[in-house]
């Protein structure tokens, strides 16, 4: 198994319709991957419980106060972009991103996660994205911020 490049944007939004839309345009085929999801997210004791990620989706748009993470793996097995995934944020932002397959074999070739980012900035109409590897994203808007500001410099 081969390492992957996780890379990320960021919107100041909580809607369903953006994130459904960034999964049919990246991850069309694609299945959930887990089968139920706790408000708090890993409680003992969940205030609510959703058995698919639309319904969560809908909770969390009007709950900008929970953060979350929901993971999507793509069926598709050609397509280079092999799981999506929407953070949301503790202030109530979401992070949208993709996992590719990333190039560890000593020569630095980036052209695949590049090429993700740059289609997913054009996407999002923003600027406002980085990429890491085998790593969850900032926990806030602000937190991505630093993180892309210190990527330029």
């Amino acid at each position: 198994m081969g390492y992957l490049a996780d890379i990320y944007v960021i919107q100041k939004s909580r809607s369903k319709k953006l994130g459904i839309d960034f999964l049919n345009h990246f991850l069309p085929l694609r299945e959930e991957s887990a089968d139920e999801y706790l408000i708090p997210q890993y409680s003992d004791d969940p205030i609510s419980e959703f058995d698919n990620a639309e319904d969560l989706m809908i909770f969390l748009e009007s709950n900008p106060e929970y953060s979350q993470s929901i993971y999507w793996r793509n069926k598709d097995e050609e397509n280079l972009n092999k799981h999506g995934m929407i953070f949301y944020t503790k202030d109530g932002g979401m992070i949208f991103g993709i996992s590719r397959n990333a190039d560890m074999s000593g020569n630095l070739n980036t052209e695949n996660e590049d090429e993700c980012l740059k289609e997913m900035k054009k996407y999002f109409k923003t600027e406002n994205g980085y990429i890491h590897y085998e790593n969850p994203p900032a926990d806030s808007y602000d937190e991505f911020i630093e993180i892309v500001n210190e990527l330029k410099k």
